[in-house]
C-alpha cells in the first residue's frame, strides 16, 4: 500500500486539531499531536471536531461520484475530458490519478478514530447523554468510508485507533488486508449498538443513517442476510418518515400530442433543490479555505457527459396519460441532464422552456450536479426504497419488490392480493406499511411516467391498466421471477439515480450475487462502441473491477 499511513502522518489530523493547537507539525518530534492536546468534553468542542471530519469527507466527494459513475455505463467521457477521467472510464487508472487516492479515504477514517477516542460520552445535558449522537454520527461516517475503500480497492486495513506516531503507522501498516465480507462483519458489530441513537438536528443530512449503512452491509453480505437488510431499511423508513410521495413530473398531452401551451411539469427536479422528505445524506462541498471541489467545473466544461446508453434509457420509456393516450419519454431525463443550448432556466434553476423528445441536447451536462449546489447527494429516499426492493426480492417476494416500482408501498397496496399475493405476506415487520405516514406512497416510476396513476378515478386494482407494458411477465419458476424483477430494479436505478455515485457498485453487487462477471461486463461495455470487445473482456475478470493501491 506504498506506506500510505506514513503519508497520513503528515496531514490526517490537521483539520481536527488545528482548531485548538497552533504547532501540531513539530519537526523535532515524531508525534503529530499529543493525546491530551484536544479533548472533546462539550458539544461545542465536538462541533469543531465534526467540522474537521466533514472537511476530510469533502476530499473524497469528487472521487465517490466519478469512480462510481465513469466506470458504469451512464456517464461518459468527451473530447474535452482530461487524462484522469479517461483513465477511470477505460479502467486504466494510474497511481497518481487524483480521484483514486486511497490516502484520502484513510484520512477520513483517521479523523473519525481520533474523535471517537476523545469524545466524552459521559457528558450530560438536561439529563441526556448528548454526546452519544456525535459518536453514532462519526461511527456511521467511518463505516461508510471503509465501505468505499473495500468497494473501490478490493480490501482494507481495518483499525479503530488514531494514528498519532510513526510507530502507530508502522503497526497499522502491518495489519492484514481484509475483504468486503470480513469488513462487513466488523462494521455490523460496531454499528449495531448505536443504530437507534437519536441525532441532533445539527447532524441531520450530514450523517449516514446507521440503519441505511447496516442495510447496505447486509445487502453486500448477500444470501442469509437479506431479511436483516430489509429490516434495517424499513426501520429507517418508519423512524424518519421517508416515503415516495412527492416530486412527480407530468406531460400535458392529448391524442398522443404534447400540449403546445404547457408541455410538462418537471417537479421531479425539486427533489434535488428543496429535498424535503427526499434528502437523507449530503456531503457538503463549498469551496474556500483551500478546498477543491471539481465536479461543478468538470460538468460545466463538458469534461464528461451523459452516455448514449443513459439517454436511450429515458427516451425508450413509455409515458401513459390514459391506457390509450401515451407518448415516449421518461421525464426524469429532466433533472438528470440538461443542455446549455436547448433549454431556458430561471433564477431558481427551473426549466422554463424545453421540447422533449425532439431536443437535440447538444453538449448535454448533468443537471443533478447543478441543483446539488456544491453538494453531493449520497443517500435519498428513492435509493432507500430501491435497496429495500432489492432485498425483499431476494427473499422470494418479487411482487412486493415490483410494487415499490409500480404501485407504492402503502396499506391499500399490501391489502390487494393481485399486487402482493398472500404467499408473499409472511408477517415480517419489514412488510408493515399500515401506518398513515405511508398512505401517500406512490410507485417510483410515477415520478417520470405518469401522475394519472395517482388519480382517484383509478382504483388500486386497475393501476396496472395505465401502463400495461410494465408488468412482471410470466416466468417458469420463482427463481426466474426474482432474477427478472432484479433486472427491472437495476434498470429503475439507472432511470432514477443516474450519476449519483452508485452505478458501478450496483452492477458489481448483482454480478457478485449471481456469480456472473459477464453481467457487469456486458452492461458496461455498451458504453464503449469503439472498443466494446476489449472492455468486455477486461471486465469479465473481477480483479479489474478494483483500483491499484
Amino acid at each position: 500500500m506504498k506506506k500510505i499511513f506514513n503519508i497520513l502522518l503528515a496531514f490526517a489530523l490537521v483539520s481536527i486539531i488545528s482548531v485548538g493547537c497552533t504547532d501540531i507539525l513539530d519537526v523535532k518530534s515524531n508525534r503529530i499531536t499529543y493525546e491530551n492536546d484536544y479533548r472533546m468534553s462539550s458539544p461545542n468542542d465536538t462541533v469543531y471536531a465534526m467540522e474537521g471530519i466533514w472537511n476530510q469527507l469533502r476530499n473524497i466527494a469528487d472521487s465517490y461520484v466519478l469512480l462510481g459513475e465513469l466506470r458504469g455505463e451512464l456517464l461518459d467521457v468527451t473530447e474535452n475530458s482530461n487524462v484522469s477521467l479517461r483513465e477511470i472510464s477505460n479502467f486504466e487508472i494510474s497511481n497518481d490519478n487524483p480521484y483514486a487516492q486511497i490516502k484520502d479515504y484513510y484520512s477520513v477514517i483517521n479523523n473519525c478514530n481520533y474523535v471517537i477516542q476523545h469524545i466524552d460520552t459521559a457528558y450530560t445535558s438536561h439529563g441526556q447523554k448528548v454526546m452519544k449522537g456525535f459518536v453514532a454520527s462519526v461511527k456511521s461516517i467511518r463505516a461508510w468510508t471503509y465501505m468505499q475503500i473495500a468497494l473501490n480497492f478490493g480490501s482494507v486495513k481495518y483499525y479503530e485507533q488514531p494514528i498519532l506516531t510513526q510507530s502507530d503507522a508502522e503497526l497499522v501498516n502491518n495489519y492484514p488486508d481484509i475483504s468486503m465480507n470480513e469488513l462487513s462483519d466488523l462494521l455490523i458489530a460496531d454499528l449495531t449498538p448505536w443504530k437507534d441513537v437519536t441525532l441532533s438536528q445539527f447532524l441531520w443530512s450530514k450523517s449516514f443513517p446507521i440503519h441505511f449503512v447496516l442495510g447496505d452491509l447486509y445487502l453486500w453480505k448477500g444470501e442469509g442476510y437479506y431479511d436483516k437488510a430489509a429490516t434495517e431499511y424499513h426501520a429507517l423508513m418508519f423512524a424518519d418518515r421517508y416515503g415516495i410521495n412527492v416530486y412527480q413530473s407530468a406531460w400535458n398531452i392529448k391524442n398522443k400530442v404534447i400540449s403546445t401551451s404547457s408541455g410538462f411539469t418537471a417537479d421531479w427536479i425539486k427533489s434535488f433543490t428543496t429535498g424535503y422528505g427526499e434528502t437523507i445524506t449530503k456531503i457538503y462541498c463549498p469551496k474556500g479555505f483551500g478546498k477543491q471541489f471539481n465536479l461543478d467545473s468538470l460538468n460545466y466544461n463538458n469534461q464528461f457527459a451523459p452516455s448514449a446508453v443513459s439517454i436511450k434509457n429515458w427516451d425508450s420509456q413509455i409515458y401513459h396519460n390514459t391506457p390509450t393516450d401515451w407518448i415516449p419519454g421518461d421525464l426524469r431525463k429532466f433533472g438528470s441532464i440538461i443542455s446549455k443550448t436547448d433549454v431556458t432556466i430561471d433564477n431558481s434553476g427551473n426549466i422554463t422552456s424545453l421540447i422533449y423528445p425532439t431536443s437535440t441536447f447538444s453538449k448535454p451536462i448533468i443537471q443533478k450536479y447543478l441543483t446539488y449546489n456544491q453538494n453531493v447527494l449520497v443517500y435519498r429516499s428513492s435509493l432507500l426504497y430501491l435497496r429495500y426492493a432489492e432485498a425483499v426480492n431476494r427473499l422470494g417476494k418479487p411482487n412486493l419488490a415490483f410494487a415499490v416500482l409500480k404501485n407504492g408501498l402503502r396499506s391499500a397496496t399490501m391489502a390487494t392480493p393481485s399486487i402482493v399475493p398472500l404467499n408473499e405476506k409472511t408477517g415480517e415487520k419489514y412488510m408493515d406499511f399500515s401506518d398513515r405516514q405511508f398512505d401517500y406512497n406512490v410507485g417510483i416510476r410515477w415520478r417520470g411516467l405518469g401522475p394519472k396513476l395517482k388519480d382517484p378515478n383509478y382504483a388500486v386494482l386497475t393501476l396496472g391498466d395505465c401502463d400495461s407494458t410494465f408488468v412482471i411477465k410470466q416466468q417458469a419458476n420463482l427463481n426466474d421471477s426474482v432474477v427478472y424483477v432484479e433486472d427491472m430494479i437495476q434498470k429503475e436505478l439507472a432511470l432514477e439515480t443516474a450519476f449519483e455515485g452508485n452505478r458501478f457498485h450496483d452492477l458489481m453487487r448483482i454480478a457478485i450475487r449471481r456469480n456472473n462477471p459477464d453481467y457487469l461486463a456486458e452492461i458496461v461495455s455498451e458504453k464503449h462502441p469503439s472498443n466494446k470487445a476489449a472492455i468486455r473482456e477486461k471486465l469479465t475478470h473481477p480483479e479489474n473491477w478494483y483500483l491499484k493501491k
